[in-house]
């Protein structure tokens, strides 16, 4: 099975928006329209402020990941982080999350950043499977405040 990784074009949205609705779904979270049109304006601005990539199977988008860069205060590189991954259940085990984890590390590679990361829920086994066998567990643990506006 032959699978293309290319960057987020706004003609994928149908197929984008079908996939992070399921992503938002695996994290029980509810899909908020605005809040989409905000993300995804973001993904494809003529500046995207967040990066964006799929994964196309005989020309059917199949997963997706987002990205940006932050500057580190530890370096005078930047960071990578990858903040979302997601493939069709349908299309799992074929390597489909590993080829969008190598292209974000590719692209982090241009930029001259000095580490690419990326957070997962502890019980997310499958998605864990994959990262241990790519990357390393850090030791930090994550804290979080949730501020309202």
């Amino acid at each position: 099975m032959e699978m293309i990784i290319r960057s987020l074009k706004p003609a994928d949205r149908i197929f984008w928006q079908r996939l992070y609705v399921a992503y938002l779904d695996f994290y029980e979270s509810e899909p908020i329209a605005t809040s989409m049109d905000l993300l995804w304006n973001r993904l494809t601005g003529k500046i995207p402020e967040i990066q964006g990539f799929v994964i196309e199977s005989n020309g059917v988008v199949i997963g997706f990941t987002h990205f940006h860069y932050q500057l580190s205060s530890w370096t005078h590189t930047w960071h990578c982080y990858l903040e979302d991954l997601f493939v069709d259940p349908n299309y799992r085990n074929l390597g489909a999350g590993a080829l969008l984890i190598q292209a974000v590390k590719e692209a982090a590679m241009e930029v001259r950043c000095s580490e690419l990361f990326w957070i997962t829920r502890s019980d997310n086994q499958i998605a864990r499977n994959l990262y241990n066998s790519l990357a390393n567990q850090s030791d930090y643990v994550r804290y979080e405040i949730m501020l309202h506006e």
